[in-house]
Order: structure tokens, then C-alpha cells, then sequence
């Protein structure tokens, strides 16, 4: 096996690039990790596609990743880089010999991992397509957050009958009043289905902002009661 030394990976399910990790993302530092090169086809299935992996395939990369500060870790036991030669990606499997979350790479250290992988042959990989990933790849991490955070809180306002929030939340989107609430409601949740707009940071902000309130509130009444 060829191996890559000395990176950073920020595994998760959807594919964040570098530039888009955030401070409290949990990064692994890896001393040692193996890399293979596969064709183009498959590089483009690991954004796409949950895929099963071949069991022997999988048990040859038993322990062969190293931490820096610790000699094991249970759930990198079975990982290891991809690339085609243009892009590299880390993957994590799984006891099912799935690939459960992916990574990219810093910059530099990926430019050093292609470079180095040219030293690969083409592995001959045998795999299976057991579904396909959720990943929106139109949007970028923060829009994805903004979106599903906005999706669920309509949906409690919505069940909670909260009215005036709804009203309220309409009237900043929208810059007009509307009378009927479950119109309003539908057509709020609709725009979340196209692209996520200034418009939508707005409520984002307006909803995290009442949040902290409410939290300061509940903090007050705690220390009055002590």
C-alpha cells in the first residue's frame, strides 16, 4: 500500500469542502492513511451514492490508519483516501463495509496526495449502490443550515398555531401582510424549496435572536430563584 502522511479530515456525511469547515467541526489528525487510485466514475458516485464497499476489500485497511496523540480509533479503523488523479476524497467505513462520511482535503495537502498517488495503480474496485445521499450540491454548508433550521422552525410555529410569529415572519419576508395563516405558512415554506436568499439570513437571524432572548430570560429566572 502507498500511504499519505501528516493531514487534517473533517468527515461528515454530506461533502463540505476545506473552505467551507467550520471552527467547531471535529478534525481529525492523521499520521498515517492509506490511498488508492479509482477511476473518475466511482470518484463522482461518493458525492452521490451510499455505496457498500467488498468485504475483503475493506478488512485489508484494518488498522492501518494512524492518529497523531493516540495509536487507535475505532471509527477509522477501516478508512482511507480515493482519488483519480484530479480530486481526493477520505472516506469512513463502516462494521457493514459502507462508507458512512466523507472528507475533503486541505489544499496543499491534497495537491501532495495526487502528486503522490501517482506512484498508485488503478485499484480494481468491486462495489454496490445501496442508495443515494440527500446532498443538495446547489447549495453551499451555510445555506444548507439556514434551510433546514427554517424548515423546522415554520413546522413548530405552524403545530404551536404561534399566529403572530407567522404573521410577523411573512410580513418581513414577504413585505406585506397576510390574513390567512395557513396560506402564509405554505407559501413561507415554499420559497425554501428554490434558493436561499438574504431574505431567508433574515429570518434566520430574527429566530435566533428571539432564541437567545428567551434563553436569557429563563437564565434571569434561574438566578432569581437561587
Amino acid at each position: 500500500m502507498i500511504y499519505i502522511y501528516d493531514i487534517l479530515l473533517n468527515f461528515n456525511e454530506d461533502f463540505y469542502e476545506f473552505y467551507e469547515w467550520e471552527k467547531g467541526d471535529y478534525l481529525y489528525h492523521i499520521k498515517k492513511i492509506p490511498i488508492f487510485k479509482v477511476e473518475t466514475s466511482f470518484m463522482e458516485l461518493l458525492f452521490s451514492k451510499k455505496i457498500k464497499l467488498e468485504e475483503g476489500f475493506v478488512k485489508s485497511l484494518s488498522s492501518k490508519v494512524e492518529l497523531f496523540g493516540t495509536k487507535k480509533n475505532k471509527s477509522l479503523n477501516h478508512s482511507c483516501l480515493f482519488t483519480d488523479g484530479y480530486k481526493v476524497i477520505g472516506v469512513m467505513i463502516n462494521d457493514s463495509f459502507e462508507i458512512s462520511q466523507i472528507s475533503d482535503l486541505l489544499l496543499d495537502e491534497a495537491t501532495d496526495a495526487i502528486n503522490i498517488s501517482s506512484r498508485c495503480n488503478m485499484l480494481s474496485l468491486e462495489y454496490t449502490i445501496i442508495g443515494s445521499r440527500k446532498n443538495n450540491f446547489f447549495l453551499t454548508r451555510k445555506e444548507k443550515k439556514i434551510k433546514l433550521y427554517l424548515e423546522e422552525e415554520l413546522k413548530k410555529i405552524h403545530k404551536n398555531k404561534e399566529n403572530s410569529k407567522l404573521a410577523y415572519l411573512y410580513f418581513e419576508y414577504f413585505n406585506k401582510e397576510m390574513d390567512d395563516i395557513e396560506l402564509a405558512y405554505k407559501e413561507l415554506y415554499h420559497t425554501l424549496k428554490t434558493v436561499i436568499t438574504e431574505k431567508h439570513e433574515k429570518l434566520y437571524e430574527l429566530l435566533h435572536l428571539k432564541e437567545e432572548g428567551e434563553d436569557n430570560k429563563q437564565n434571569l429566572k434561574n438566578l432569581t430563584k437561587g
